[in-house]
Parts: structure tokens; C-alpha cells; sequence
């Protein structure tokens, strides 16, 4: 044996963690899910174009671009 493997953990740190409760993790993934749709709203806003106008939603002014959408 050369020595103690790298990946054991110290003595004493595993009591620092808790368990999660089954209500804490679906607030967690229902607020990544809202994260999410954000993130994916903002790169449609931002980065695509807009089919009548070949112009960036956020530029749109040819009133195709559904801005409320922005807004849900």
C-alpha cells in the first residue's frame, strides 16, 4: 500500500451535510425550469430573426414579433 487513497474523505466532514426534503427539491427544480424558459426566451429575443423581417426580435418593428411574449 502506498498511502491513503485520494478520494476518501476526512474524518469529521460528512457531518456537515443534511438531507433535502422531498419539498426542497421540487422548489429547486421547479426554479431552474422557470431559469430555463427565461434563458431560452432571452436567445430567441436576442439572437434569432425574425421571419418577415430577417431583422433581430428585438429590432422587429414590422409587428410579427409577438412582444408579449417577452412579458409571460
Amino acid at each position: 500500500m502506498l498511502g491513503r487513497p485520494a478520494h476518501c474523505p476526512v474524518a469529521g466532514t460528512a457531518d456537515t451535510l443534511r438531507d433535502v426534503s422531498q419539498t426542497q427539491t421540487l422548489l429547486w427544480i421547479l426554479a431552474l425550469f422557470v431559469l430555463e424558459v427565461n434563458h431560452l426566451k432571452w436567445i430567441w429575443w436576442e439572437h434569432w430573426d425574425c421571419r418577415s423581417c430577417s431583422t433581430k426580435h428585438k429590432d422587429c418593428a414590422c409587428g410579427s414579433t409577438a412582444r408579449w411574449l417577452m412579458f409571460l
